[in-house]
């Protein structure tokens, strides 16, 4: 996704929706599909934001729902990553331990 062309992609909403919803659902399957372990996962998540969006209204709604759902998101990423850290911190204190024992 490095060689992303935001204008291409601006132009062919703007020009041609239909095929801009064409080419977005098979971007978004290649890239679901760089990622077999979790397709299903992916695959539901990207559903979510569909369904966001559609149910949203307007595109500044869908926004604001959407960039509530990232912070959600964030949320847990954040308490996953403070558990890990503890986590490896207990195991770095118990192997000091075992080193100087």
């Amino acid at each position: 996704m490095g060689d992303f062309d935001f204008d291409y992609w601006k132009d062919l909403a703007e020009q041609d929706p239909p095929g801009f919803f064409r080419a977005r659902e098979q971007l978004l399957r290649q890239c679901i599909a760089l990622h077999p372990q979790q397709a299903q996962e992916l695959t539901e998540f990207q559903a979510h934001i569909d369904a966001t969006r559609l149910l949203a209204g307007s595109p500044l709604l869908a926004s604001r729902a959407l960039f509530s759902l990232l912070e959600d998101q964030l949320m847990l990423l954040s308490a996953r990553l403070g558990e890990l850290h503890r986590e490896t911190s207990g195991l770095r204190d118990l192997l000091a331990s075992g080193q100087t024992a």
